[in-house]
């Protein structure tokens, strides 16, 4: 890799030398190229010369100039070094690599071209074994893999490969089934349970899992709750024993009839006390679960995860899954992967919808689906400034004109939202229901009630969002409202609270069908309650804990609807669009399972590379 990067170097500062055409170059000037010693200049020269890259012939005697031939075409070198970078897993360092050196689109076109043949599955035969990978690249990368710190669906979705829960649930039966645990037991009004774990579940490094582990997760997240956001799952704990190795007591200080499911969800992810607690920090970059896939690498490059072949549930038929993390722009150069040898063990299922397999006329498909979830703009009511005025927030609420921004930017933005979900036969009315223009004057109005006076309004979004914040920025610039756009890493959208800087932040959420993911947007800490006036917030996450208290699933329902309209009615958040997600598949496929993100469960597909028909 260095050799190739001096050459690169080299080239680069005679870009305008014809290959095969001697010319003079001085020692001295190739000292300030490479930045060393005229020693190790001559080091370099004759390490490229036996590479056959170059010809170096030194000038004798005064007067005589030593004379340079390039030999090798620098942008077929490139495109050599980025696949061998990408095969020993460097993904990003070869793409930075063709960035930098890159003469054209050629060089990366071809990366790109070669990258492509790669993607989907693979089988690789070795003495006595097959190896079956799945390959395939994403446009985000991983923020976390500690269940107690989860903010985005795909992290949680890399979790729920690597750990199990307690419980499983299944949204489209709706009932629970054993995973660690094989039995449970609960008294009448559920502040009382007894958890009976499974025998022979082990971790990866080898321990089998036991009522310790169980206590120590619960633990690290009901006593922390200002460390992780998903500790307000836990925090009605009163007390956590061990009844015996394999059973564990659990009282809670009020009744909760939401508890099994907090414990089927991947925050509840079971940890190893001995890893976890003894340097947790490096447990985390290389975490240890009991799941189905192993980590074996993570970095900005790719995620590895390998089969665990001591699975309580059975061995994965995938050998090897590699997630290669690419930039939006890269990713949508990559041709269509071959999906067509993929099987599935489980039923054909997407989205709750059962798929049949396909005959022999199969052929690409598209499922479109309303994304569960929708984009909106919060405001920061703890900062002072405009947006602390219910007359300023009210006055953004009709500049934002949903159905405008829907016919200005298209693509996968479909209805304006007027709450977080929205069903399909809500969405068909809702697309059709006639609305007046925002009223300048009413804008006008409020903005002179509010007493903004030119400030400028810091509004910060993910790269995905942006699109959408130019839009609203353009609408208020408008109006004269000054709006500044900063665009936040992931990681930095992911903290225990808002951003203090921050007047507003524009993101998206993404909910299932039950009431704990509502519950998180009350109750985790960075969703809405620090951006909440005190008061308010304390209202607020009263209001979320009281639903789990409800025995009765419509009451409860009735309660969350109840705060989100208060949340409306504040003006605290604006409900801006639900989208769509198109996920394309091959027909040929006998069974593909998707999550309501579209993402694919890498425990059940596998390679099916003969058949019958």
């Amino acid at each position: 890799m260095l050799a190739a990067l001096q050459f690169f170097e080299l080239r680069s500062s005679y870009a305008d030398r014809e290959l095969n055409i001697p010319f003079p170059a001085t020692v001295q000037t190739l000292t300030e190229i490479w930045h060393c010693t005229p020693r190790n200049v001559k080091i370099v020269l004759r390490k490229l010369s036996d590479l056959g890259w170059i010809s170096w012939q030194p000038g004798l005697g005064r007067g005589n100039s030593s004379m340079l031939t390039f030999l090798a075409d620098a942008q077929d070198i490139l495109l050599e070094e980025a696949i061998a970078q990408t095969k020993k897993g460097d993904v990003k360092g070869a793409l930075e690599l063709i960035d930098r050196f890159g003469e054209s689109a050629q060089v990366k076109n071809g990366f790109l071209e070669w990258l492509s043949g790669g993607m989907g599955f693979t089988r690789t035969l070795g003495t006595g074994t097959v190896l079956d990978t799945l390959r395939f690249p994403v446009q985000r990368s991983i923020v976390t893999l500690d269940p107690a710190s989860i903010y985005f669906a795909f992290d949680s979705h890399i979790i729920g490969h690597i750990y199990d829960t307690l419980v499983d649930f299944d949204p489209i039966s709706e009932t629970f089934r054993p995973s660690i645990a094989h039995f449970w037991e609960s008294s009448p009004d559920c502040s009382e349970w007894i958890i009976h774990l499974r025998k022979g579940v082990s971790f990866h490094h080898g321990r089998e899992v036991t009522a310790q582990d169980v206590i120590y997760t619960f633990d690290r997240l009901r006593l922390n709750p200002e460390r992780y956001g998903q500790s307000w799952m836990f925090t009605g704990i009163s007390d956590i024993r061990m009844l015996d190795r394999k059973t564990v007591h659990i009282t809670l200080t009020e009744p909760n009839y939401l508890f099994l499911h907090l414990l089927s969800v991947k925050a509840s992810s079971i940890l190893p006390a001995d890893l976890c607690g003894a340097d947790e920090a490096a447990f985390m970059r290389q975490p240890v679960g009991t799941g189905a896939f192993k980590l074996v690498r993570h970095d900005e490059s790719i995620c590895v995860l390998e089969a665990f072949s001591s699975h309580f549930r059975g061995r994965p038929h995938i050998d090897r899954v590699e997630i290669i993390h690419l930039s939006e722009q890269d990713a949508g150069m990559l041709k269509e992967p071959d999906w067509s040898y993929a099987s599935c063990t489980e039923q054909n299922v997407y989205n709750g919808y059962l798929r049949k397999s396909a005959g022999p006329d199969a052929e690409w498909r598209e499922v479109e689906t309303i994304s569960p979830g929708c984009s909106m703009l919060v405001f920061n009511q703890r900062k002072e400034g405009p947006q602390s005025s219910l007359a300023f927030r009210r006055a953004l609420d009709l500049i934002i004109d949903r159905k405008q921004m829907i016919a200005d930017l298209g693509e996968n933005r479909i209805y304006p939202a007027r709450g977080f979900r929205i069903q399909r036969s809500e969405a068909a009315d809702l697309g059709t229901r006639k609305e007046t223009a925002p009223d300048a004057a009413e804008i006008y109005r409020l903005l002179e009630q509010s007493g903004y006076r030119g400030e400028t309004i810091l509004l910060s979004t993910r790269i995905r969002h942006v699109t959408d914040a130019q839009w609203i920025q353009q609408r208020c610039c408008d109006f004269g409202i000054r709006m500044e756009i900063k665009v936040r890493k992931a990681e930095d959208m992911a903290g225990p609270g808002f951003s203090p800087e921050d007047d507003c932040q524009l993101y998206e959420v993404v909910l299932g069908k039950d009431e704990i993911q509502d519950l998180e947007l009350y109750l985790q800490k960075g969703f809405f309650p620090s951006a909440l006036p005190d008061g308010m917030r304390e209202t607020v996450e009263a209001s979320a804990r009281a639903v789990m208290s409800d025995s009765a699933p419509d009451s409860r329902w009735r309660r969350l609807y109840e705060l989100e309209e208060l949340l409306r009615q504040s003006y605290g958040v604006l409900f801006l669009l639900h989208k769509k997600s198109n996920t394309r598949f091959h027909s040929s496929i006998q069974g593909i399972n998707l999550n309501s993100c579209g993402w694919l469960d890498f425990r059940t597909v596998w390679f099916q590379p003969h058949s019958l028909a």
